[in-house]
């Protein structure tokens, strides 16, 4: 047996967070109310294991609940934790009935040399089919809370500390999240804190969104962990100030550095933004929302997995999203986060090769895939949902999406692809009716959509309006949706066409260059992390933006849907260069399932020289360094090709390998 760990029904820890979570956003202390349906923890679950002993064995239990234990159906009364239960030698079926009925959800703990708790326990729910318990490897102490998340903190000091409006403004130096700790050296102490992202929004006492009015006590007071670059803080007697950096543990193996100290920068920054935003999932942003969205949740886990290949949050982030129930809504209401879902598990399963979590998670599919086909029409068109509040985002820009929308359909189209995708992996036979019906709406697409004489695909046909925008012909390209011949008409007419409105989300800003980079228009990628990523650095961002105009000047850069500071300045879509930059420059990608196979194809982008690190699935890396016309490579990991002047190169295991480029 391996160290007990806390054991709950399956997916109630994550459910659990996810309320936890959804629940918490504030504007000027008054609650904002989560906009979707969340699901629901147990209340009281059978724990049980069964095993043949050779000899006598003490068996210990603790629960953070109520529980009945019955070993060979004889119940135990008056247990306390740390007695111990003798077992007898022979076979012993010992079963816990556990129940938490104020908040969270029922945990076990136990230990034994054949009983520690761990993830080959089985569960039981009175009639339901039994499933192996749930589990976390970060709960595997007895005084561990297991519906307490696993954060760890770090005491940081501001810095600098201003006189300024009869207060306090303090500055940490960057965007940080944290519990803020005022010491004071007196009792009964009033106090008003104003945070900001921003110097501009912590000093607005009227309008800042996030505030807290403390009576401080003698010593220290740690208040709410909160989101900040600065505070302000109105107080009449002396105190000092700190803040508990609170954060996830996680280790970076993706690095990066090159020639150009911009674009080494905007690395660095996107880095700080994505570990900000990891938490109990992949986080939108850390000061506004801090929920998790099903499309930045679907970028975030590209950037992951150039970065972290953290899995443990993917499959938070998933469970967190879908929950274990039938949703009644799409993903957080919205159709194409729905399909950004099954994207984003098929294309974990592809990148780790993580099979259980697929097995799973596909049943899940069918009930979004039943919501789609529901409200579709003729063409096999998305037009919306019939479920009230369900909408269609695609992403924040003036778009015409008046009956079927263009590139929900293309993300249709995608989702057809991975479910043929996962249902050959899974062998259930539906692969055939998933193929049928991609070909379908691909066929109806190309017909329904394209307009010959602008050259690109229209947002909508409904409304005679026949506009161009980039996204629906961004993806068009992605997602490999028309000819070539098309493919190149649409970088002509949209993409290259200044009349086009320019994207001014980072969140889009990842597909469009992820699609130029798909065919080689890499000039595009090197211009935008110099004029889109490079001027948010350039104005003073310590963590990436929500959204970039360029085009905006001061205060205007804080202003998003209809506030002063509605814009989150720290945002995790807008960390794509990590991703793109791993993929394409040291270009290192998977060409079959868990990194069984890769290879490494190399671009410097107009850079004299590059290097970095990649994760190639479990415990695997590559680091490769271009410079001086050469390029060195060493991989841990076996079935990689480096391809390079029309060639294809193996890539030996644990051994440096030097090519000219």
């Amino acid at each position: 047996m391996g160290k007990a760990q806390w054991i709950w029904y399956p997916d109630d820890f994550e459910v659990y967070q996810n309320i936890l979570v959804s629940n918490l956003r504030e504007q000027r202390n008054e609650y904002y109310n989560i906009m979707w349906e969340l699901g629901r923890v147990h209340t009281n679950v059978l724990f049980y294991k069964i095993v043949d002993l050779e000899k006598p064995e003490r068996f210990d239990v603790k629960s953070n609940g109520q529980i009945c234990i019955r070993i060979n159906n004889a119940k135990k009364t008056e247990y306390t934790y740390g007695k111990g239960i003798m077992l007898k030698p022979g076979r012993n079926f010992i079963k816990v009935f556990a129940t938490k009925l104020d908040g969270g959800f029922p945990a076990i703990y136990a230990t034994g040399d054949h009983f520690s708790t761990d993830g080959t326990w089985k569960v039981s729910m009175y009639g339901q089919e039994d499933e192996f318990a749930g589990t976390n490897s970060h709960y595997d102490s007895p005084d561990m809370d297991p519906c307490v998340f696993f954060f760890k903190y770090k005491r940081i000091n501001p810095t600098s500390i201003t006189e300024v409006n009869g207060g306090k403004l303090v500055d940490f130096g960057s965007e940080v999240m944290g519990k803020l700790i005022i010491s004071s050296k007196q009792n009964n102490v009033p106090c008003c804190v104003f945070y900001g992202e921003s110097q501009t929004e912590a000093l607005d006492e009227e309008d800042c969104i996030l505030t807290d009015s403390p009576l401080l006590k003698k010593g220290d007071n740690v208040l709410r962990s909160r989101a900040c670059r600065y505070v302000f803080i109105k107080c009449e007697k002396d105190i000092s100030v700190s803040m508990d950096y609170e954060y996830i543990d996680v280790k970076d193996i993706g690095s990066f550095k090159c020639s150009d100290r911009k674009i080494n920068k905007v690395w660095d920054v996107c880095k700080y933004t994505m570990h900000l935003n990891m938490r109990e999932g992949f986080y939108d942003g850390i000061k506004r929302d801090r929920w998790i969205w099903g499309g930045d949740a679907y970028l975030s886990f590209f950037v992951n997995a150039y970065l972290t290949n953290d899995k443990d949050i993917v499959r938070r982030t998933l469970t967190m999203l879908r929950g274990r129930d039938d949703l009644t809504q799409h993903v957080n209401t919205i159709i194409d986060y729905s399909c950004y879902w099954i994207m984003n598990l098929w294309e974990y399963y592809y990148f780790t090769g993580d099979i259980e979590f697929l097995k799973k998670s596909y049943p899940k599919t069918f009930n979004l895939m039943e919501m789609f086909e529901s409200n579709h029409d003729d063409n096999g068109f998305i037009i919306g949902s019939s479920r009230r509040g369900d909408w269609t985002f695609i992403d924040w820009a003036d778009m015409d999406k008046d009956g079927p929308v263009c590139a929900l359909q293309m993300l249709m189209y995608r989702t057809y692809c991975c479910m043929a995708e996962m249902s050959k992996v899974i062998g259930d036979g539906k692969y055939k009716d998933f193929e049928k019906k991609s070909k379908n709406i691909k066929k109806n697409i190309n017909k329904k959509f394209w307009d010959e004489e602008k050259g690109g695909f229209i947002s909508s046909f409904t409304s005679g309006k026949r506009e161009i925008r980039r996204h629906a012909n961004i993806f068009a390209i992605l997602y490999d949706v028309t000819t070539e011949e098309r493919k190149q008409s649409i970088i002509k007419n949209v993409i290259n066409n200044p009349d086009v409105p320019a994207i001014t989300t980072p969140f889009f800003k990842f597909f469009e260059l992820d699609a130029m980079c798909t065919i080689n228009n890499f000039d595009m990628f090197s211009d935008m992390l110099h004029s889109y990523w490079g001027a948010m650095v350039d104005l003073g961002a310590t963590t990436m933006w929500e959204q970039f105009d360029p085009t905006q000047k001061g205060d205007e850069h804080l202003e998003m849907y209809g506030g002063k500071y509605g814009r989150s300045l720290c945002h995790a879509w807008g960390s794509a260069p990590i991703y793109l930059l791993g993929k394409y420059c040291l270009g290192v990608r998977p060409t079959s399932v868990g990194y069984k196979t890769y290879e490494v194809r190399p671009n410097l982008i107009g850079l004299n020289n590059a290097k970095g690190t990649v994760p190639l699935g479990d415990n695997h890396k590559i680091s490769i360094e271009m410079k001086d016309g050469m390029i060195k490579i060493k991989s841990d990991k076996e079935g990689g090709v480096l391809a390079l002047r029309n060639q294809l190169i193996k890539i030996p295991v644990n051994f440096e390998i030097v090519e000219k480029m």
